[in-house]
């Protein structure tokens, strides 16, 4: 196979989940480390991907209407960086807190991992996240209701009234993307005002961002980096993203995949 024939297959792949591996690339086109590497200094040279420790994500759109299977409830396939940063989330939520819990899959997978030896509230307008939450005992929690889209959320007029009445310890938020320049943002802008509203109504915002969702924009802006006290990622970000967000005085908690 031609160099210019694997570069072009190999961004293809990122394109289709949004990150790979080395190791994936590897064991796919039979090559080496070092020719992988190669690979992906010269994409990334060009625009086509960004290079990440061990790997590399898609520089391509983000936000595309979803696939069939979008709840993460119905997909098999287990985002494992979302999955290792939804369990550090966790260990930040204390007895008696009230916490706001997102409507993506980093919320869906908060959820199914709560912790079980004290009491807390949860508010979210996910119905999928909902759903998870009435198995927890030790969990009340308050969904906010309004018109349903077809993904099962809730944010028109009737969530944004409701939370305006609503006081959060810990609001625990991840949006379509976020770069240090410019913020996290949404691709559609129905979640805007009330993600806004929501961080207002914290006391401690905390984002939770699988590493291929950090340093990208998408199309509607919501809050500049430095609105969240706390990032929790996984151990694919890239060096550099930590250090500028660090450089702007918000942490950033790292979780091993």
């Amino acid at each position: 196979m031609f160099m210019e024939e694997r570069q072009k297959m190999i961004v293809d792949m990122v394109n289709a989940s949004g990150h790979i591996t080395v190791n994936e690339i590897q064991e796919h086109f039979k090559v080496s480390s070092d020719c992988v590497r190669r690979d992906l200094r010269s994409l990334e040279s060009r625009g086509l991907l960004k290079r990440t420790h061990g790997g590399a994500i898609s520089t391509g759109p983000i936000g595309k209407v979803p696939e069939k299977l979008y709840n993460p409830k119905e997909n098999t396939n287990i985002d494992q960086r979302c999955l290792a940063a939804a369990k550090k989330a966790v260990e930040y939520i204390l007895e008696n807190d009230v916490i706001y819990l997102t409507t993506s899959a980093a919320g869906y997978y908060m959820a199914k991992h709560l912790p079980a030896d004290f009491a807390f509230t949860v508010v979210t307008n996910s119905v999928t996240v909902a759903d998870e939450l009435r198995k927890h005992l030790n969990v009340s929690a308050i969904l906010l209701g309004g018109e349903m889209s077809h993904r099962g959320h809730c944010h028109d007029f009737y969530t944004i009234q409701m939370m305006k009445n609503i006081s959060l310890d810990k609001a625990f938020l991840s949006h379509t993307a976020l770069s240090v320049e410019n913020g996290a943002s949404l691709h559609s802008s129905a979640g805007v005002e009330l993600g806004r509203l929501i961080m207002k109504n914290s006391s401690m915002n905390i984002g939770v961002y699988p590493s291929e969702k950090l340093g990208r924009k998408s199309i509607h802006s919501v809050c500049p980096i430095t609105a969240y006290d706390l990032l929790i990622t996984d151990d694919q970000v890239s060096e550099d993203f930590v250090l500028q967000a660090e450089k702007r005085k918000v942490k950033v908690d790292i979780a091993v995949v």
